[in-house]
């Protein structure tokens, strides 16, 4: 009885199918790594937008474009996006990337609290870098008179109030002095005086001499009589106003 295994024939053939396998085998690996790269790997995505999104919507946004979840780089405090969100992303929306790219984030921390400083008395020039330096900014400012006599230019009061505890990028009111509020009179009536003792009159009282002119008036026979002035009569003014008055005058 013959053995088949041992017949030269035989061991040939299987060798040759052996190594036509094998040659397949290694033909396909390469095509299917062809295919890979220029195929697979050659296909790309545009980066959506995922700032202002959670870190969760942001991994299901990127996973539907096949580029995975998102990398967390670090954190940042933010005054207008909550914590956790994202509010930074590499590479940037709109660009073109290799599907399985690792987009890069930043997420909010949330907004950092700090202490409001006291500027009270400080002009609003040296205000603005003390609140900066907290992370503040100058809000609306409004001009006042003081009653406690508080130089002009000088802050009275301020909101929020010293020491508070805000958040960072918080706005700070002001509240500015316009110097003690102006003493109210009531204009004296200076018609059918004389000059002389108009002015005088306007001096006691804490007035100012403004402009002087002459008039002839048919009705006056003598020169230096107040005519008309103005404020007028009873006129509210401020203490230190000016007073423009009219005199008659004889003509030649």
């Amino acid at each position: 009885m013959s053995k088949t295994n041992n017949n030269p024939s035989v061991l040939g053939s299987i060798l040759r199918v052996m190594i036509i396998f094998t040659i397949s085998v290694v033909i396909l690996i390469s095509i299917f790594f062809v295919l890979f790269r220029f195929v697979i790997k050659g296909k790309t995505a545009e980066v959506p937008d995922i700032v202002g999104k959670s870190f969760l919507e942001a991994s299901q946004i990127l996973n539907q474009r096949g580029l995975g979840t998102p990398i967390i780089e670090g954190e940042k405090y933010n005054i207008s996006m909550p914590e956790g969100y994202i509010v930074e992303q590499k590479p940037k929306a709109g660009s073109k990337v290799k599907i399985g790219r690792e987009i890069k984030v930043f997420v909010s921390k949330g907004t950092e609290a700090g202490v409001v400083p006291d500027v009270i008395g400080e002009t609003v020039e040296d205000a603005k870098p003390v609140l900066q330096a907290s992370g503040l900014e100058i809000g609306t400012i409004t001009n006042v008179h003081s009653s406690d006599h508080l130089k002009e230019g000088l802050i009275i009061a301020h909101t929020p109030p010293p020491s508070a505890m805000v958040q960072k990028g918080v706005k700070i009111n002001l509240l500015v002095s316009m110097g003690k509020l102006p003493v109210k009179l009531t204009m004296p009536d200076l018609s059918g005086m004389y000059i002389e003792d108009a002015l005088e009159l306007i001096k006691v009282r804490g007035l100012k001499q403004g402009l002087i002119s002459k008039e002839i008036n048919p009705d006056i026979k003598e020169p230096g009589v107040v005519l008309d002035q103005y404020p007028n009569p009873n006129d509210n003014i401020r203490k230190g106003a000016s007073v423009n008055i009219t005199i008659s005058s004889i003509g030649g």
